[in-house]
């Protein structure tokens, strides 16, 4: 059962570096809207020897409950907390993320909430810091533009 939990959270890691990778090939006329943007925000390494975790991933959600003018005020390293959300509606897996003033900022993709919140509510996965790796205010992005964008930077340690 652990190596299960284990290799889910390693697949979702390597997903999220394939990203980062991808986005030293791909060009710039090539675009594919939701896809392949953004794509060097993202990263995911792991450390088997310390147990060390990063995640670089977009934050979901951000259009909804206001906080699109939240993201809005934010910059790159404002600390962020994330906080166990088993009660979401959508998904019992979820984790949800404040910023430094406790406004809720957005959710962390369910892809990751499914494979992190195993290890975390067992114990054997901790959160040490997170943090805003990238901050798109909507104001800043193309007048077609939704929502704001947002990217984290969670670091966990690991314990088997």
């Amino acid at each position: 059962m652990e190596d299960e939990r284990l290799n889910l959270l390693i697949n979702e890691l390597e997903k999220l570096h394939h990203r980062l990778e991808l986005s030293q090939t791909v060009t710039p006329e090539y675009f594919e809207p939701g896809m392949m943007e953004y794509l060097d925000k993202s990263d995911g390494t792991y450390d088997p020897q310390t147990g060390g975790i990063m995640l670089r991933f977009e934050a979901k959600g951000t259009r909804y409950d206001g906080r699109t003018e939240i993201i809005e005020k934010m910059k790159s390293g404002d600390t962020i907390t994330v906080l166990r959300d088993r009660e979401n509606p959508y998904n019992s897996n979820n984790f949800t993320m404040v910023n430094g003033r406790g406004s809720n900022v957005g959710n962390m993709p369910m892809e990751l909430c499914n494979a992190i919140a195993p290890l975390y509510d067992s114990g054997m996965l901790v959160f040490e810091n997170a943090f805003a790796s990238f901050v798109d205010p909507i104001t800043q992005r193309s007048r077609h533009a939704k929502q704001a964008m947002l990217f984290v930077e969670l670091h966990c340690r690991l314990y088997l």
